[in-house]
């Protein structure tokens, strides 16, 4: 399904993203400065909650690997 960023103004596909509603899981990624052109939207959530929709990619796995392996 095809999403429209009011945000970032463009178009993406939900297909090719992950939703992550964590907050911190968010801060950590933006704050890498490995991030750069992978957030895509922010939308409402469920619960009065923001929810960053970020584009799959490699660079998107390393980012989870190293949130996982509690080095970011």
């Amino acid at each position: 399904m095809r999403a429209y960023s009011e945000l970032f103004h463009c178009f993406y596909e939900m297909e090719d993203c992950l939703l992550i509603p964590n907050m911190k899981q968010n801060y950590k990624y933006l704050n890498s400065g490995k991030a750069d052109g992978l957030l895509m939207d922010i939308i409402c959530g469920s619960d009065d909650r923001l929810v960053f929709v970020w584009r799959k990619t490699s660079a998107l796995q390393e980012l989870y690997r190293l949130w996982c392996e509690r080095k970011l």
